[in-house]
C-alpha cells in the first residue's frame, strides 16, 4: 500500500516537476485555488462507500447498489451546484478566471460516480497488488495528458485537461479490474443512511482541517504567492502523507478482521501505535531538514519562496496524518460522531489561528506556523483522549518521547551540516538524507537501549525487519 500511494503521488509529481518548468507559479496558484473548491464538493460525495465495504465482510448486492445509487444522485447534484456557484467561489477567492475552470471541472464530479467499487473490494481483501495496478494506470494517463498539453499549449488548462482525462479513464479501468453492473436502487437506504451521514460529517471536517489554511492563504495573497504556498503543501503531501497514510489504510481492514476479538484487537492497536509514532517523527523532521534541496531539485530555483513554508507544513501534515491513521478505530466502534467533534474543534482553532496570522500581517509564513502549531496541539490532545484509560495498552507519552527527541536531534544535526556550494544539489541531498537516517536510527536506538528496551515501536520494527530478513 505504501508503494501504491507513493508511486501514484510520485508519478503525479513527475508531472509537476516537468510542468513547473513549462508553466508559471501563477498558473499553479490558479489551479490550486480551483482544487480547494472542488475538494470541498468532493467531500460531499464521500458517503462511506469504501469504509462500508471494508467494514462489512459480507455485503449483499442490494446494499452495494444502494450505496452506488446514493453516490450517483449526490454527484449529479454536486455537479449542478459547482456549475451554478462558480461565480460566487471566484469572488470569494478573488480570482475571476476560476469561473470557467470550475464549470469545466464540475463534470469530474459526475464522472467519478460512474466508477466500479473495485478499489474498495481490493482494500477489504488486502489485494494491494491489484490496487497498485489500478491506481497507477489511472495516474499515468492523467500525467501523460497533462505533460503533452502543457508542452503544446503552455496554459494552466493543461492541468485541468489532465485531471479530466484521469477521471474518465478510471471509469474504464475500474470496470476492467472488477466488472460491476449498476442498478438504480434505494432498497437498503435506511440501513446505510446513518453510516453514510456520519461518514459525510467526518469527511467535511477532515476537508476543513486539511484545507482551511489554503483558503486563508489564497485570500491574503496573490495567485503567484499562493502558488508557492500550495506547492509546499503538495510536496509535504507527497513526502509525508503518502509515506504515513498507507499504514493507516492497511491498519483499518486489518483491525476490522479482528474487531470481534477484543484481546487480539488491543494487541494490533498497541503494536501499530508504537511503529506509527516512530515513523511519523522521522518523516516530519527529515523533510524539514532537507526542504531546500527538495524544492530546488524537484521544482527549480524559481520556486525558492516555497522553502520558507516547508518545515511548518511538514510538521503540521505529519501530525494530522498521524491521528488519521487511527481513524479506523472510530469506524469499527461506529463512533464517527466523536471523530467529527474532534475535527470540528481543530477546524475552529485553525480558522482562528490562521485567520489571525493573516490579518496581523505575519503573511503566509505566519499562516504556515499557525497551521503547524494548531495541528500538533489538537492532534495530540485527541490521541491522549483516544488512548487514555483505553484497553489498547498505549501510553502516549511513553511512545512519543523517544521518537520526538531523536527527530529533534536529527533535524538540528542535518541543518547544521555545511557542504560546499560547488557540489551538486543531488549529492548534497543524498549526503544529508543518509546522515539524517543514520542520526535518527542511532539516536532512537540509543534512547531505546538506555530506557531498558521497552516494548514499543522500536521492538516492533526490529521484529518486522527480522521477519523480512
Amino acid at each position: 500500500m505504501i508503494a501504491t500511494r507513493f508511486i501514484v503521488r510520485l508519478i503525479g509529481f513527475v508531472s509537476v516537476s516537468i510542468t513547473a518548468r513549462l508553466l508559471t507559479p501563477e498558473d499553479f496558484g490558479l489551479v490550486g485555488a480551483a482544487s480547494i473548491v472542488i475538494g470541498l464538493f468532493a467531500i460531499l460525495n464521500q458517503i462511506g462507500v469504501n469504509e462500508y465495504i471494508i467494514r462489512t465482510q459480507k455485503i449483499d448486492e442490494e446494499e452495494l447498489q444502494t450505496i452506488w445509487t446514493l453516490r450517483l444522485l449526490i454527484s449529479a447534484a454536486i455537479a449542478v451546484v459547482i456549475f451554478l456557484t462558480a461565480p460566487l467561489a471566484a469572488e470569494l477567492l478573488q480570482e475571476d478566471r476560476l469561473v470557467e475552470i470550475l464549470k469545466v471541472l464540475s463534470v469530474a464530479s459526475l464522472l467519478g460516480a460512474l466508477q466500479s467499487p473495485a478499489s474498495a473490494f481490493f482494500n477489504r481483501d488486502l489485494a494491494y497488488g491489484k490496487e497498485f495496478l489500478l491506481k497507477s494506470a489511472d495516474k499515468i494517463v492523467a500525467v501523460v495528458v497533462t505533460i503533452i498539453c502543457a508542452y503544446l499549449f503552455r496554459t494552466y488548462w493543461a492541468l485541468i485537461w489532465g485531471q479530466l482525462a484521469g477521471v474518465a479513464f478510471s471509469i474504464v479501468s475500474s470496470q476492467i479490474a472488477r466488472p460491476f453492473k449498476p442498478t438504480l436502487s434505494l432498497a437498503k437506504s435506511s440501513k446505510v443512511g446513518n453510516f453514510a451521514f456520519w461518514t459525510l460529517m467526518v469527511g467535511l471536517n477532515a476537508y476543513g482541517v486539511r484545507n482551511v489554511d489554503e483558503w486563508i492563504a489564497k485570500r491574503s495573497s496573490d495567485s503567484a504567492g499562493f502558488g508557492a504556498y500550495h506547492i509546499s503543501r503538495d510536496l509535504c503531501r507527497l513526502f509525508v502523507a503518502e509515506i504515513l497514510a498507507p499504514a493507516g489504510q492497511v491498519f483499518f481492514p486489518g483491525a476490522s478482521r479482528v474487531q470481534d476479538d477484543p484481546e487480539r484487537l488491543n494487541e494490533v492497536v498497541s503494536r501499530f501505535a508504537g511503529a506509527a509514532f516512530l515513523l511519523a517523527f522521522a518523516v516530519a523532521a527529515g523533510i524539514s531538514a532537507v526542504s531546500t534541496e527538495l524544492v530546488y531539485i524537484l521544482l527549480g530555483y524559481q520556486w525558492g519562496q516555497a522553502i520558507i513554508y516547508m518545515p511548518y507544513v511538514a510538521v503540521g501534515t505529519a501530525a494530522a496524518v498521524l491521528v488519521d491513521m487511527f481513524a479506523g478505530l472510530y469506524v469499527i466502534r461506529n463512533q464517527q460522531n466523536i471523530s467529527t467533534r474532534f475535527k470540528f474543534f481543530r477546524l475552529l482553532l485553525l480558522v482562528v489561528a490562521c485567520g489571525y496570522a493573516a490579518k496581523s500581517g505575519y503573511g503566509l509564513e505566519g499562516v504556515a506556523l499557525a497551521f503547524a502549531s494548531v495541528s500538533v496541539v489538537s492532534v495530540f490532545g485527541e490521541l491522549a483522549w483516544l488512548f487514555s484509560g483505553s484497553k489498547f495498552r498505549v501510553s502516549l507519552l511513553r511512545e512519543c518521547w523517544r521518537p520526538a527527541l531523536a527527530g529533534t536531534l536529527m533535524y538540528f544535526a542535518v541543518s547544521a551540516m555545511m557542504l560546499p556550494d560547488s557540489w551538486s544539489l543531488i549529492a548534497i541531498a543524498s549526503i544529508k538524507i543518509g546522515a539524517g537516517v543514520f542520526c535518527y536510527v542511532g539516536a532512537a536506538a540509543f534512547l531505546w537501549l538506555i530506557s531498558g528496551r521497552p516494548k514499543g515501536g522500536e521492538s516492533e520494527i526490529i521484529a518486522r525487519v527480522r521477519d523480512y530478513l
